[in-house]
């Protein structure tokens, strides 16, 4: 049985009769190509680039310190270390004694009015930064004593 089967295709092939693109195209299916490779080469491209920016943000955002002077850095070491301290309407005097407690420096430059400043605040962080968003938040001037 096979050899005439044999037999039958040998009799009538033809050069060019059984395309196997233009078979394809009849269906209408098209051939992926170059194209789809392109494709997901360039989806590739952007998704390491917005995993790079993502990463260079993060930790951009989430390194501690950042804005500390230079002086600052090389002198006092404990001024840098990371605590958390929560705030619940305090007023600004407990505020002071309190970062005085848990970060063991001293602020300087309360005003004279102190009393009516009251703070709730969550925060995270070292005593500069924490005593700078201090003086953003209630549009003050308290500095840390060296």
């Amino acid at each position: 049985m096979e050899d005439k089967d044999i037999k039958f295709i040998a009799q009538h092939y033809r050069a060019g009769r059984f395309n196997a693109s233009e078979g394809w195209h009849r269906l209408g299916i098209k051939p992926a190509g170059n194209l789809r490779a392109w494709r997901i080469a360039a989806a590739a491209a952007i998704l390491v680039a917005i995993t790079a920016t993502a990463s260079y943000i993060y930790n951009y955002n989430t390194t501690p310190s950042r804005n500390v002077p230079e002086e600052i850095l090389a002198t006092n070491r404990p001024l840098l270390t990371v605590r958390e301290i929560d705030f619940d309407t305090t007023p600004l005097p407990v505020v002071v004694a309190r970062i005085r407690e848990v970060y063991g420096v001293d602020v300087t430059g309360m005003p004279s009015d102190a009393v009516k400043y009251h703070l709730t605040l969550h925060y995270e962080g070292n005593a500069y930064d924490l005593v700078e968003t201090i003086n953003e938040i209630l549009g003050i001037q308290m500095t840390i004593e060296e």
